[in-house]
């Protein structure tokens, strides 16, 4: 075992340290890669369109997908193939309407609307899985909701449209969470993720060439850049929930680090602060949020 000696004397053991929290440090990583990608990606929305950026992102996963189906074998053949139809629907709108969101706002809003999925989640676990949920978990809904009107403030100068991407993305989210928890009962986790890399793709792959803008060298690196990101970020999440160690209700909370990174990442870049108004909504969203989460397991 390493350690740091200073002055001759033994120094704190590091790895003593990190044991038992690698999956709260994969989380965290994670999160530093997903604020890191979406940066990237509203630089290049500037130039290119959402479903580009986007294709960019599910091409280096099929790609991914290939190389393991080369050295494991091909997935099973799915015994719920619908389901897992709309949930890669779902993954893959969630992915263009933040990209969409991210090239029309600030980094930090964007992001911030992004988290009332939780909220939504329960609600589509009542109307699509017929769960019942205990009423202090409509608490955290409407408070969610809440906090989405008071970063939205419609009727005042402040509002701004382009926030309903942010939502719409939220929503599709949460729609590809709930169907996760039917998919994953009937098909294995390879023939899940086969078919959330396959589907956004093939649906981007139909809608590139209406959109499609030839790429100069650094724009191709760019674009390679936050795929590669992206793709970082959910093998890490997927490793972290696998870890021995790993409990939901420790590793949930960890995503709204996202937000801090997202916004100090904006403002090292864009020089974007969020005002007050913002700040107020968005710990409000992810307070409603924990609410939400609280006391049961969350589709992963």
């Amino acid at each position: 075992m390493m350690r740091i000696f200073s002055g001759g004397e033994a120094g704190p053991d590091l790895g003593a340290a990190v044991r038992g929290r690698e999956s709260v440090l994969l989380c965290l990583a994670a999160m530093v890669l997903f604020a890191a990608s979406d940066i990237v990606a509203k630089h290049l929305s500037v130039t290119f369109h959402p479903l580009q950026i986007a294709w960019f992102r599910y091409l280096v996963a099929s790609i991914l997908l290939a190389a393991v189906c080369l050295r494991f074998g091909r997935p099973a053949p799915s015994a719920a193939s619908a389901t897992q139809i709309i949930r890669g629907v779902g993954m893959a709108g969630a992915t263009i309407l933040l990209v969409a969101a991210l090239s029309l706002q600030p980094v930090a809003e964007a992001t911030a609307l992004v988290f009332i999925s939780p909220c939504l989640v329960t609600l589509l676990c009542v109307l699509v899985l017929k769960e019942r949920v205990p009423a202090w978990r409509w608490v955290g809904v409407f408070g969610g909701l809440l906090g989405v009107l008071v970063i939205l403030r419609p009727g005042f100068a402040g509002y701004n449209p382009a926030a309903l991407f942010s939502i719409a993305s939220a929503a599709c989210w949460a729609t590809a969470l709930v169907m996760t928890r039917r998919a994953v009962v009937a098909d294995s986790l390879a023939t899940t993720l086969a078919y959330s890399s396959l589907t956004g793709f093939v649906l981007l792959t139909a809608a590139l060439p209406l959109v499609f803008r030839g790429l100069s060298i650094a724009d191709l690196a760019l674009s390679l850049a936050t795929a590669v990101l992206w793709l970082a970020a959910h093998v890490a999440i997927a490793f972290a929930y696998r870890r021995p160690e790993a409990q939901v209700s420790r590793l949930a909370p960890i995503s709204y680090t996202h937000l801090l990174w997202a916004t100090g990442f904006g403002y090292l870049v864009f020089g974007t602060i969020p005002d007050a108004m913002t700040v107020a909504g968005a710990a409000l969203i992810i307070a409603s949020g924990l609410v939400a989460r609280k006391g049961g397991k969350q589709p992963a």
